[in-house]
């Protein structure tokens, strides 16, 4: 695979070719102690040059078939690390540089947060008299924690908006947090 970003230097190229892939996805799934999504994981090695989409898809299928790994109760494309995996990470310090580890578990870290801020986030548009209502749910399990809608004059602007909130669904719920929460009296505003 042609790594021409920042990578180069630091992921050895003949990772690819020895174990040293598996041993970074069991390290990865050790030091996270969660679930990861198999699809997005593969996805996200490739697009930060560390490992071919298909290499890391494969990678993972030969753990779970060796024990490595298993899928987890939450879902079919997710995998957790079994204590087999946890004893194969171990040997990531002789083989993988520390920088690579490093950005690795960066990577993965923030992928964890954009799939579980998409998973907790519910957009829905509906048709009503006068536009189109756009509601937007974060959930915590099984109940919501924030619920807002808001109208739209039609359904092209309702659906830019829904684009723009699963963007960074994180921000949207944060900004209207801090404006329902921030102190009004250092605004001038009395109560």
């Amino acid at each position: 695979m042609a790594r021409e970003n920042n990578f180069e230097k630091i992921v050895p190229e003949d990772m690819f070719f020895g174990g040293d892939l598996k041993v970074l996805i069991c390290y990865m799934l050790t030091a996270l102690n969660e679930a990861v999504p198999v699809t997005e994981t593969a996805q996200l090695f490739h697009y930060e040059g560390i490992a071919n989409y298909f290499d890391t898809q494969t990678a993972i299928f030969e753990l779970e078939k060796e024990n490595y790994i298993s899928k987890s109760e939450k879902s079919e494309d997710m995998v957790v690390i079994t204590e087999k995996g946890k004893s194969l990470s171990s040997t990531l310090k002789d083989s993988v540089s520390a920088v690579l580890r490093e950005k690795v578990y960066s990577a993965v870290v923030k992928m964890l947060a954009r799939y579980k801020a998409e998973r907790d986030t519910d957009i829905k548009i509906e048709e009503k008299k006068g536009g189109f209502l756009l509601t937007y749910t974060v959930s915590g399990g099984e109940e919501a924690l924030l619920s807002f809608s808001i109208m739209l004059p039609n359904m092209s602007q309702a659906n830019h908006l829904k684009q723009q909130i699963l963007k960074n669904p994180k921000y949207y719920c944060d900004s209207f947090i801090e404006l329902l929460t921030e102190d009004l009296q250092n605004k001038g505003v009395e109560k």
